[in-house]
Parts: C-alpha cells; structure tokens; sequence
C-alpha cells in the first residue's frame, strides 16, 4: 500500500513538472565539464567538442535555437587565438551527437597555458533565453590550451662551441666583472678516418699575476715649498699593495694524439698533446699606499717649482707578448649528455717581448726573456643550459709570475647560430 503511494506521488510530481514547462524540456549538454587541447608552433590544430542532445518533445521544440557562447570575463584565451565553428541553429535541427570545432591557431612564441569558457544558450524565437528549460548538467565547459614551451635543446655535441660571459675578479673576492669570450673547435681523432685531431681556442679573458702586501715602508707623501732655496719635506709610514692584472687576447693551438684509448665508445679520452700559444697581455700594475702613519717633516736645501702632494694610489701599464711552445702536454676530455670536462696541462719553452717606449730616442724598444712556462686549464659545461665554469694558472721557471684566472660563461653551439652554414644554398 505504501508502495503504491509512493508511486503515485512520483507520477504527480513527474506530471506537475511537465505541466509547469509546457512540456518544452530539452536536454543539450557538453561531453564533458573540462578537455585540454595544446598549441602548436608550426600548424593550426582543429579540435573536436562534442555535444549530447536529447529532445522530450520534438514538436514543441519548433521555435528554439541554440548557440555557444564565449564568456570572454573568464577566458585567458585571447580572440586572435583560435577560431570557434559552429553556426547558430534550430535545436530540433541539431543531431543527437553533434560537433563543436575549434582551431587553436599556431603560435611561434613561446607562451603560457590559456583557457577558454564556453556555454550553452537555447532561446525561443522573441531570442528570450530558455535555457532554465536545459535539464543537463554539462551546460559550460572549460578548454585548457597549453601554451608553447621553450625546448632547452643539450648539445648534441661539443665540436664547436663559442662562449660569452664574465670574468670573475680575484682581486677585490669573486666577483664578475669585465667580458670574458671564447670559442673552441674540438676535432678529435677518429679510427679509421684521421689519425689525429686538434683543439683549437681562440679567447679574451683577465688574469691576474699577484697581489704584493708589504709593511712598514717609508716614502715622501708631500714637499712644501717654503722659500726661493727651500722646501718642507713630509715623511710618512705607509702599507703599499701591489697588484698586477692582465687583459689577455691569446690563441692556442693542440695536436691531439690518441693516448690509452682502446675504448673508441668510452666517454673518457686521454691525448698526447703539444701546443703552440700566442698571449698579447696588457698589464696594469696598481700600487696602493693604505694606513699613513706621519714620521717626520725636514727641511731641505733646494729648489723646487712649488708644493708637491704625491697621490697614495698609482697605475702603470705596459704590453707584452708571449710564445709558448708545450712540448710535453697532455689533453683530457670527458664528455656525454650530462656533462663536458676537458682539462688541458702543458709545459715547455717561452720566449716573452716586452716593447718599451725611449724617452731619449722616442723610439720603441723591445726586449726579450726566455723561459721554461707551465699551464693548466679546465673547461666544465653543462649540455643543456650551456652554463661553463673554466680556469686557469700559468708561471714561469726562471721569473716566477703566477697568472690565475677563473670565468663564468653561457656556451653556444656555432652550428646553431649560423657561422658553419653556407653563405649561398641555391644549386646551380
């Protein structure tokens, strides 16, 4: 009894429904509340959206349309973006599974995730919204387009590779400072096709020689003139700091010969390798008298045009050139597609020019030094940023001076950017 009672008050609700409606219920609806769609760098992309229709009563259903609507409030996908195709028509005329098409037009920048917001509008023809009369519940869905991402493309190899970045100052602590460039060509031997390869590196870059601190050292800060025959000398004690850095355009040269490698797939290669450098170094020595402590003031007999103050901070500069031949040397490299080591050490003969300008002839006068030099350096890349770490140290035998340098640098593959390719690619 219960049952049935239940039952009839199913039916009543069922009816009273359809009679508040007019029995223009409809049923219009998106497959699915959300889908994700990419864009493309190259080519338009044509998407499919698809919709469910079910119609109650077809023939009281005459006199409605529908359409999609954009809420352009809540989209991030710009209307130059894509192109929505589907035509605004009668609801009775829409099939049970019809189809919304989208383009998502190509996008050679790289961009972020966009989305876009559609809905579903049914109106009579007074075009007085109906939609209330939708009994589905997908009524709006949400498109997520992914945007274009910038592939970070490794190196595919480290043949030839150019690099621009920083010095790092080792004067004044670790800091970047002045341009640093380089490219090196990295030919190794291979079996059955050259015997022997070659490096070769061309850079700018700074080192620096040394930093002298000594104490307690007495020099004339000022002379003040006094009389015609006369002058006032100051004495001071004084810290005076040395420093020499060079600003280095070099190029070297290395055979490489094949050295403990059995393995032609290994990605640790060992070389014999003499090579031949040229440095064109221009060297600036910075002296720096810190902490003044008054000595003494005389007075002196003589004659001088007027008062003298002499700076506490002086700066020198002079070139010199360097030929080095490394006869004994030896090349390492590590390499595969996480990482890029090679690591160069040499020693052997040097022959260093230093020109001089004459103040008595006004002539340049050039002397010479020979020297037995010994050099090592260290190159470290990470394939997929480009990001390098290199350093350096080279000295002398019979004239010790040490010079260090370290870089920071982003490698670029020349292939890449277009210095290996032909000038002219039409066929004749």
């Amino acid at each position: 009894m219960k049952t049935k009672r239940n039952t009839l008050l199913i039916l009543f609700l069922i009816s009273l429904c359809l009679n508040s409606y007019g029995q223009e219920v409809y049923s219009v609806a998106f497959e699915s509340k959300s889908i994700t769609f990419s864009k493309s760098a190259k080519d338009d992309k044509i998407e499919k959206i698809k919709l469910k229709v079910k119609q109650a009563l077809p023939e009281n259903l005459n006199d409605y349309s529908l359409r999609i609507k954009v809420d352009s409030m809540k989209s991030t996908l710009s209307a130059s973006e894509y192109i929505l195709d589907f035509k605004e028509r009668l609801l009775t005329s829409t099939k049970a599974e019809d189809v919304i098409y989208l383009t998502i037009l190509k996008d050679s920048l790289e961009t972020s995730d966009r989305k876009l917001f559609l809905s579903i509008d049914v109106f009579d023809k007074n075009k007085k919204s109906v939609t209330k009369m939708n009994l589905a519940d997908n009524q709006k869905i949400e498109i997520i387009v992914k945007g274009i991402k910038k592939e970070e493309k490794a190196f595919s190899n480290y043949s030839y590779l150019s690099y621009a970045g920083t010095n790092f100052d080792l004067v004044n602590g670790t800091e970047p400072k002045n341009l640093f460039f380089a490219t090196n060509v990295f030919i190794p031997p291979v079996k059955n096709k050259n015997r022997y390869g070659f490096y070769l590196s061309l850079y700018g870059n700074r080192t620096m020689s040394d930093i002298d601190s000594t104490g307690n050292v007495r020099r004339t800060s000022k002379m003040i003139k006094q009389t015609d025959s006369t002058y006032l000398k100051y004495t001071e004690q004084s810290k005076m700091i040395t420093t020499r850095v060079s600003d280095n355009i070099g190029a070297h040269i290395n055979l490489l010969v094949p050295f403990f490698n059995k393995n032609e797939k290994s990605d640790l290669k060992v070389y014999y390798s003499p090579s031949l450098e040229f440095v064109w170094r221009r060297t600036k020595i910075n002296q720096q008298f810190k902490d003044p402590i008054l000595q003494d003031s005389t007075m002196v007999s003589g004659i001088i045009p007027g008062s003298m103050v002499f700076d506490s901070n002086s700066n020198r500069q002079f070139n010199e050139y360097s030929f080095n031949a490394g006869l004994a040397g030896l090349f390492v490299a590590l390499e595969n597609s996480a990482i890029s080591v090679r690591m160069h050490a040499s020693t052997g003969y040097s022959s260093n020019f230093y020109p001089t300008q004459s103040m008595t002839t006004n002539t340049t006068v050039t002397t010479r030094s020979h020297d037995i030099f010994f050099s090592g350096r260290v190159w470290i890349t990470e394939p997929v940023t480009g990001i390098t770490l290199q350093a350096e140290v080279t000295n002398t035998s019979k004239n010790p001076r040490p010079f260090f340098g370290a870089t920071l640098s982003k490698a670029f593959n020349l292939k890449d950017i277009g210095i290996f390719k032909p000038l002219n690619t039409t066929s004749k």
